[in-house]
């Protein structure tokens, strides 16, 4: 089967935090699962480099856009890498692969009748003489009163037209607007209602619950049609006549990113991109995000993959993320309130992380993160669950079996439980449920615990040599098999289990290991952290607030 995964497009103007590392990572693990699983895999994202904010960041800093967009794209790369994200191609939307792709679709639609002229009002700022991108403009959103940022509303979910919204200021200086006259490209985003209120139907039951609520409540209010240029200097240039001083807004290209990066890595791996993104080719494709992209890749998306008449496929599954506020508080990096990617990589180990955000992904409810639930999951779950199992047995076999144990059976009960472990957690990474499955793991991990607790294989080295070699060959391959199941989670640590078992893990299956003969190399794989480092951490954070 062909598995297209596309993970959300940060912004390429400031630092990767948190929120990426908890609505992306779903997207890794799917992608880890379904290599071990035999798929054709296709894992790919990128650095979203256009748009108002890097317009106005350079105008700020005197710098050229690209030397701005360079410098995040480098450090989105390392962070994601570094965290263990396999992607085939993280892309970015400057690349003139995109740029050629995008502009050919562009011209396509307009000559469908898709892309029509308006001319209109548009709200202006005269201090910083600029047309006002909507993220640039704040107000009050008509239908609930609360103060927003942009055209969405974070308190009442509406998608709203930036006309609609009330009192608008620049965003940029506080300025009040005022309104020029301009003229723009629309896509007829209202074509497509039906077909999207198809779409939803079909897949009720394959995307998140948030997904298909957010976008039927979009289209009960009625999908407006989108403006679709832009007044920008740095971004994709209008194919069309007239509108040379224009760009193609960002919403309408950065989405395509998840194409033309498969694409691009397809041609360059003589691999037939088609299998991946058209209809009838065995294919499943994930969309992994936060909650705030939902009508993007619900709504947008889809009609501009529709409008090319071109028999895409459409998303099978959505999977979409809560938000995730910090020590109660909402995430904010104008406020300081965030912790970067970065700053927790170089205090914590990745597959730390990796555990804790998939253990606590948002997927149905906000989550909070604290430093306090943190550093105890690492010190009571990942090292005194999981490390602490593979610890106590390994350095056993290592002591008392000088590392190799004759071969044995593995008990029925522990064979028929490890296989409904690959049965279940599959089906759970299979429908992007990455939280269920992982819990599953640990819950089997306990009673593996218990196993051994239980059998005392301390004692039976006394007593019975043999016995004891039989306890220990059950928990071995215990380790085997879970250290298979917990790989699409913990790639780092799985990789020195391999070792320590001198057994790689080839693909997502029961099997029994033999012939057992240990590294005698075997070291702790997760360290213990003091409680202190929790005031510590919780210190540094209130020290960059703002």
């Amino acid at each position: 089967m062909n598995i297209l995964i596309g993970i959300s497009w940060p912004f390429a103007n400031g630092d990767l935090h948190i929120g990426h590392a908890a609505s992306s990572l779903p997207g890794d693990v799917i992608a880890r699962y379904h290599r071990l699983k035999g798929n054709n895999v296709v894992l790919v994202s990128g650095s979203d480099c256009h748009g108002t904010p890097i317009d106005v960041k350079a105008l700020q800093e005197k710098k050229p856009a690209k030397e701005i967009v360079d410098i995040c794209h480098e450090n989105f790369s390392k962070d994601f890498k570094d965290l263990g994200f396999s992607f085939d191609l993280y892309n970015r939307t400057d690349d003139p692969y995109h740029k050629d792709f995008v502009k050919e679709q562009f011209k396509k639609y307009y000559d469908y009748g898709y892309l029509y002229e308006k001319e209109e009002e548009q709200l202006y700022c005269e201090h910083c003489n600029l047309f006002l991108a909507d993220r640039y403009i704040i107000g009050i959103c008509p239908k609930c009163g609360a103060d927003i940022k942009g055209d969405e509303c974070e308190k009442c979910g509406s998608l709203l037209g930036i006309n609609n919204v009330k009192e608008t200021k620049c965003a940029i200086c506080g300025n009040p607007t005022s309104i020029k006259k301009t003229k723009n490209l629309y896509f007829s985003l209202s074509k497509f209602q039906d077909s999207l209120r198809d779409l939803v139907n079909l897949n009720k039951y394959n995307w998140r619950e948030n997904a298909v609520l957010f976008t039927e409540r979009y289209l009960n209010e009625g999908v407006p049609d989108r403006c679709a240029s832009r007044s920008l200097n740095w971004g994709i240039d209008i194919p069309i006549k007239g509108y040379e001083d224009k760009k193609i807004y960002g919403w309408f290209e950065n989405v395509w990113g998840y194409v033309t990066a498969s694409k691009k890595y397809c041609e360059q791996n003589n691999l037939n991109w088609e299998n991946f993104w058209k209809q009838d080719k065995d294919n499943k494709i994930y969309l992994v995000h936060a909650k705030d992209n939902i009508p993007f890749h619900t709504v947008i998306f889809p009609s501009l993959l529709l409008g090319t008449k071109e028999n895409y496929k459409l998303p099978d599954k959505i999977v979409s993320d809560e938000y995730i506020t910090i020590e109660g508080e909402k995430l904010s990096k104008s406020k300081g309130n965030y912790i970067s990617i970065r700053d927790l990589l170089e205090r914590f180990p990745a597959d730390a992380i990796r555990y804790y955000f998939s253990v606590n992904d948002p997927a149905k409810r906000d989550f909070n993160f604290t430093w306090n639930d943190f550093i105890n999951s690492i010190n009571g779950e990942l090292l005194g669950k999981w490390g602490n199992f593979i610890n106590r047995t390994l350095l056993f076999v290592n002591k008392s079996f000088d590392g190799n144990l004759k071969d044995s059976i593995v008990e029925k009960e522990i064979e028929e439980k490890i296989k409904v472990l690959f049965e279940e957690v599959g089906c759970n990474i299979d429908n992007g449920d990455v939280k269920e499955g992982i819990n599953k793991i640990f819950d089997f991990i306990s009673f593996a615990n218990k196993y051994f607790d239980e059998k005392q294989p301390w004692v039976l080295a006394k007593t019975d040599i043999n016995k004891c070699n039989n306890v220990l060959f059950n928990c071995v391959n215990i380790i085997f098999n879970v250290n298979t199941l917990l790989k699409p989670y913990l790639p780092f640590s799985c990789e020195k289990v391999e070792k320590y078992l001198n057994n790689k893990v080839s693909n997502w299956e029961y099997k029994t290991i033999s012939n057992i003969l240990l590294s005698k190399d075997i070291k702790p794989l997760y360290e213990r952290y003091d409680k202190s480092k929790i005031s510590e951490e919780v210190e540094l954070l209130n020290q960059n607030k703002k």
